[in-house]
């Protein structure tokens, strides 16, 4: 099964004092080894949304079929500089599964019917 996670963080004051390029290196530096260390597994997408939300001021969206290594993914990211000095905190983290209705129509009910 195919799984959508949504994770909506904001970024604290200490993360905004920086400038644009102590970010952009923080970023290489500290996530992106992370993305890619998971990237045959967990896809990683990044969205800002502060002109649009107050929090989550940002938001990623995952996509993976390996929950384990989504859960080791994000063990990682809570404990990278990030998080853990407190640059951003985690709001909201939503996890579906696509057409997850229709695994289930066809495994337990076994007709494939698709009425949903």
């Amino acid at each position: 099964m195919k799984y959508g996670i949504f994770i909506g963080y904001t970024f604290t004051p200490a993360w905004l004092r920086k400038s644009g390029k102590e970010r952009e290196q923080f970023q290489q530096e500290h996530i992106a080894p992370l993305i890619a260390k998971y990237a045959d597994r967990v896809t990683v997408q990044h969205y800002d949304a502060e002109a649009f939300s107050a929090q989550p001021t940002d938001f990623a969206f995952l996509t993976t079929e390996d929950l384990r290594a989504y859960y080791f993914f994000v063990e990682e990211l809570r404990d990278s500089p990030l998080f853990a000095d407190g640059y951003a905190q985690i709001n909201v983290i939503h996890v579906g599964m696509a057409d997850g209705y229709r695994q289930f129509e066809e495994e337990v009910h076994g007709d494939g019917d698709d009425a949903h």
